[in-house]
């Protein structure tokens, strides 16, 4: 079994305010012992479910979170700002095979513009709220449509309750780990760090078992797919409505549709890129 592991920092337990996740704080080093911890929780249960290629994509910030040294050497590790961005390292091979049998995702929190998640964001601060096929999503909805279409299902979302929450409507068959519960944007309820690797561990383990065992699936949209982003201002809307194929939509809303997921994601990949630094 090939598993693949995207881990990010804001649905981390015990990762509760935007500014430990940033390397300038000085609670930084704090939040990534932390991250390292549930990574490793991962790895284990998959170990123990029968893994024998594990990639660990460092998905947080710039990419260079993770200290290798402290990662399990059954795993190897991605790190780097990378093309591919949250999924870097997941594309199909060469003969047009699925590269994993499963992807993991630990440490993801809710979308952009949700009410309550800790935390919450769509891949940067640009978007106030993204949509794929008309309904709400984040990176967990992002991220599983171009692994979907590369074959690979995703089997386990680990955060807090409203990103559960979500997970739930979106990706039902995905086992869902709740480390922590929300209080609001920027503060939440975590459990103890040993108790939230341990419940990453066993369903990382239950999730790697179940896609040996055929119970998984992809999430597949009907074409076109697509995205629909949301941004603060029109200015913003406007930079992003540059790129060729996107359209410019209502106040501040940029569309983009394709007849294939992958083409769909790496135009909204772009799109968010393009705005960064747009602060109108």
């Amino acid at each position: 079994m090939r598993v693949y592991i995207s881990v990010d920092m804001e649905g981390i337990a015990g990762v509760n305010h935007p500014a430990p996740t940033d390397p300038s704080d000085r609670r930084y080093p704090v939040s990534v012992d932390l991250m390292v911890g549930e990574t490793n929780a991962a790895i284990e249960g998959a170990l123990a479910a029968g893994a024998t290629d594990i990639l660990v994509n460092d998905s947080h910030w710039n990419m260079y979170n993770l200290l290798p040294a402290d990662v399990n050497p059954a795993a190897r590790v991605l790190q780097g700002e990378k093309a591919w961005s949250m999924v870097a390292g997941a594309r199909r091979g060469v003969d047009g095979s699925p590269s994993f049998d499963v992807a993991l995702f630990v440490g993801y929190h809710a979308r952009a513009g949700h009410p309550s998640g800790t935390i919450a964001h769509t891949y940067s601060g640009a978007p106030v709220e993204t949509r794929l096929d008309g309904r709400p999503t984040g990176e967990y909805g992002m991220n599983a449509l171009v692994l979907g279409s590369w074959g690979i299902p995703v089997g386990m979302v680990a955060g807090d309750d409203a990103l559960a929450e979500e997970v739930e409507d979106w990706l039902p068959w995905t086992e869902r780990v709740v480390v922590k519960t929300v209080d609001g944007g920027r503060s939440a309820i975590s459990a103890h760090p040993s108790v939230a690797r341990e419940r990453v561990r066993d369903s990382a383990e239950r999730a790697v078992r179940r896609a040996a065992a055929g119970e998984l699936r992809t999430l597949d949209v009907h074409p076109p797919v697509v995205i629909e982003i949301d941004f603060a201002k029109g200015v913003i809307a406007d930079h992003a409505a540059i790129m060729p194929g996107a359209e410019r939509v209502g106040d501040r809303r940029v569309r983009v549709a394709s007849e294939d997921p992958e083409t769909a994601f790496r135009a909204f990949l772009t799109i968010v890129r393009l705005v960064e630094g747009v602060s109108g």
